[in-house]
């Protein structure tokens, strides 16, 4: 059983836990019991979030790293609650805000399941990316394949997270876990050069929308509001204090 507490839980404790939770979050998920179902995924994150950011739980680097992609996993099970609930309403696709809020979230739960999946299994797996895989065919059938923003982008470094190191120097891999969190390289003063319209983007975040595209007075056109480039990383909610777990 679970401690009450917990700062005093193990390993074995969290990964029991999130187990037994997760076959319950399935089960509610199959019946459409989606306020269940968030607030079961609401409860982990809570339970667990803050102690993993100031590292005050008794448990070992390792303990840590499987921590971390527990915390991740939880959090693209309520993405993946929350599309349901949204796309629950059949006219959903009419409202352009709507569209572009469903695709975000689908992009940042499919990277986080797809995260989580390199390290653990679960049939709750199988059944978001079946859920993700289903509404993109609905938007590859109502808004096309879609073109995006690519910027080309120079900078003075390219530093690991890590170590704080060149990560040409480093011994860190990006993408790979070291005592709960993930290497990934920090740009010393960016600087985008230019911007590219692409079919086959690094971030599917920067969609173009119809309804973004102006006519100018010279009968030029001007897109407003899509964006360039979005700092999403699998574990930002988790890194930015301000961030919100719900």
């Amino acid at each position: 059983m679970m401690s009450n507490n917990p700062l005093k839980s193990t390993t074995t404790d969290f990964e029991s836990h999130a187990s037994a939770l997760a076959e319950a979050w399935l089960i509610l998920m199959q019946e459409k019991q989606y306020h269940e179902a968030s607030r079961l995924c609401i409860d982990f994150l809570e339970n667990y979030s803050s102690a993993f950011k100031v590292r005050a739980l008794e448990i070992d680097e390792d303990g840590y790293n499987k921590l971390l992609i527990l915390l991740v996993f939880f959090k693209g099970l309520h993405e993946d609650v929350q599309l349901c609930q949204i796309i629950n309403d059949r006219n959903w696709y009419e409202d352009n805000t709507t569209v572009e809020q469903v695709w975000r979230k689908l992009c940042d739960c499919r990277e986080r399941i797809q995260f989580s999946s390199q390290y653990c299994q679960s049939k709750a797996i199988n059944r978001v990316f079946s859920d993700l895989d289903d509404l993109e065919e609905f938007f590859r059938a109502v808004f096309g394949n879609g073109c995006y923003l690519s910027p080309g982008i120079i900078a003075d470094a390219s530093l690991c997270n890590i170590c704080n190191e060149d990560c040409r120097g480093c011994s860190h891999i990006a993408g790979r876990l070291y005592s709960g969190k993930i290497c990934f390289y920090q740009l010393v003063n960016p600087l985008i050069n230019h911007v590219a319209l692409v079919k086959i983007p690094k971030d599917l975040r920067c969609r173009i929308w119809s309804w973004q595209i102006k006519d100018n007075e010279d009968k030029s056109s001007r897109i407003d509001a899509a964006p360039i480039l979005t700092l999403f990383s699998v574990d930002n909610f988790l890194r930015d204090s301000e961030a919100e777990l719900s």
